[in-house]
């Protein structure tokens, strides 16, 4: 009974379940695995394939909300690839090759909307990066990609103090 909750609470603040547990509730198998692989298609499907058993649950909004940290994985990904072929320019990545990488999951975005999940993701402090419309967007080249569980604690500290 308390899992329903504790597994989407978890895993908004970027702890993954164990494998055992997933072999017994394998609905939440493709959305841990939409969370590893950065793959935002997966999740969507995920959610769909389960929508009625999660909005019953009462978590299908925290779920849903765990597409930001998907995102945010895979263009972790895109970073770590550009960085394997060219370390000096890994932390500038154009928009239109995060398009690209979309398309590739079938997700037909535009610049101009990977421009906005991109500025959110910076928002929320899932990606320290810039926008420099005349090149392209850049990310801090120490630690661009903060841990989610640090987030979470900073953000608990902030509400008890």
């Amino acid at each position: 009974m308390i899992l329903k909750y504790l597994i989407p609470v978890k895993l908004s603040i970027g702890i993954l379940p164990k494998i055992a547990l997933l072999e017994k509730l394998t609905w939440w198998s493709n959305v841990v695995q939409a969370l590893k692989r950065g793959d935002i298609r997966l999740l969507r499907q995920a959610l769909q394939g389960h929508e009625d058993r999660f909005l019953r649950s009462g978590v299908y909004l925290v779920l849903e909300k765990l597409e930001l940290q998907v995102y945010q994985r895979l263009i972790k990904k895109i970073y770590i690839i550009r960085k394997q072929k060219d370390p000096s320019k890994a932390h500038q990545i154009k928009l239109e090759v995060i398009a690209k990488a979309l398309k590739w999951l079938e997700m037909e975005l535009d610049v101009d909307e990977v421009e906005c999940i991109m500025s959110i993701l910076i928002y929320k402090n899932l990606v320290k990066g810039y926008f420099a419309h005349e090149q392209s967007g850049g990310f801090k080249q120490a630690r661009p990609f903060p841990q989610i569980k640090r987030q979470a604690s900073e953000f608990l500290e902030m509400v008890e103090g």
